[in-house]
């Protein structure tokens, strides 16, 4: 009777931590940094159709599908509507900490980061500048890194729709704050 107790127990606190601490070989970790070296370049020169470049082509594909367009379609609407927020909204600062990065796997096994993320915006004499504070999801797929923001309840929910080993992780919320100088 002990024994199945002791049991029982152990399965139910494995089932309580569905996450747990991932290992990642020095190539993998070298390969996530290269991935959020090129997205902050991206990011930095406005460049939407690399930034788009970070995102899983199977997350791509599902939106594409949901709006009845081919991807490529996707990317350019993109391109297009960030060319017109653009014009009021300047990005002033963005930055990924991989130094404080979380490493974990899902209860499958399946590895990710969670990478601190902060945006600074100036949106103009509208709405002066804000600070946005957020964790990107880092996401190993095959050989290849992958960046999803999660903060937002559909971002999160279409990721966990087409990567369903991510079902029952909780993604921190993001918070936006204003820029006092």
């Amino acid at each position: 009777m002990f024994k199945r107790f002791i049991a029982a127990a152990a399965l139910v606190a494995a089932l309580a931590v569905p996450v747990l601490a991932a290992e990642f070989t020095d190539e993998q970790l070298e390969g996530l940094a290269a991935r959020i070296e090129s997205f902050d370049a991206a990011m930095k020169a406005s460049d939407m159709s690399q930034v788009m470049d970070v995102v899983p082509p199977k997350v791509l594909d599902k939106i594409a599908a949901n709006f009845n367009v081919t991807t490529e379609q996707l990317i350019e609407a993109t391109q297009q509507q960030m060319d017109q927020v653009l014009k009021d909204v300047n990005i002033v600062s963005f930055g990924m900490d991989l130094e404080a990065a979380e490493f974990l796997e899902t209860a499958d096994g399946t590895p990710y980061a969670l990478i601190p993320t902060e945006t600074v915006m100036d949106m103009g004499a509208a709405g002066g500048k804000l600070k946005a504070s957020s964790s990107t999801l880092g996401l190993l797929d095959g050989e290849t890194w992958y960046l999803v923001r999660t903060e937002d309840a559909q971002q999160a929910a279409l990721l966990k729709e087409v990567y369903p080993a991510f079902a029952d992780v909780e993604f921190p919320a993001g918070s936006m704050e204003p820029v006092t100088e």
